[in-house]
């Protein structure tokens, strides 16, 4: 299975920001045993950056890096063997340099015009950002008929009551939600919770 059908499979995609390496372990653990292998390790803090490589020993997590800004941190990804980029916006500049080092990136979009230039690059999947104050599901409606062939991934205020109306649209694959793993439950070591919280997250986000 590849990458796309993996996360249009799991429809959740976990973010979390992650600032020592021992939290590495408990939280793919948490993450396989709510089966839900998937992750994005947002580059929000300095240290994050440095925690990557502990990533490599769990390899049936599909692990990528979200909030890349600079090929720097492309770079760092990569010898993480992080398997796919998540941008907050769309850069030229950063989808090249993905595309040349052969690695899936994920840029952030929000109006047409960013629609159309990151797709003359090559994208059809996209992150929508941010999804609530960008303007939720009736704006990805609207793209619905006119950006027929992309998808995005909504994320940004996404939660339990708004998810399954993201996941009902025809061009949403999946949703980003750090809700899923609230920062609070990393601080505090909360792994146990996290996994509770996961598996629950499974079906409220679901639900049809």
């Amino acid at each position: 299975m590849n990458l796309l059908n993996i996360i249009t499979s799991c429809q959740l995609l976990p973010l979390a920001t992650l600032t020592s390496k021992e939290q590495v372990e408990p939280l793919c653990k948490a993450l396989i045993k709510a089966g839900l292998p998937l992750i994005e390790i947002t580059l929000r803090d300095e240290r994050t950056i440095n925690i990557l490589d502990e990533f490599k020993k769990y390899p049936q997590i599909a692990f990528g890096v979200g909030t890349i800004r600079t090929t720097h941190q492309i770079d760092k990804a990569i010898e993480a063997d992080a398997k796919f980029l998540i941008t907050p916006g769309f850069s030229k500049k950063l989808s090249h340099y993905a595309s040349s080092k052969n690695i899936l990136l994920i840029p952030g979009v929000q109006t047409p015009s960013e629609i159309i230039a990151a797709n003359e690059e090559g994208h059809n999947v996209l992150k929508f950002f941010p999804a609530e104050l960008g303007g939720g599901v009736n704006k990805l409606k609207s793209y619905l008929s006119v950006f027929s062939d992309i998808k995005f991934i909504p994320t940004g205020g996404i939660s339990e009551e708004n998810a399954p109306n993201y996941l009902k649209l025809d061009n949403v694959i999946a949703v980003g939600a750090s809700a899923l793993i609230p920062s609070k439950l990393i601080e505090t070591e909360s792994w146990n919770e996290i996994e509770d919280l996961l598996t629950q997250s499974k079906a409220n986000y679901l639900q049809s």
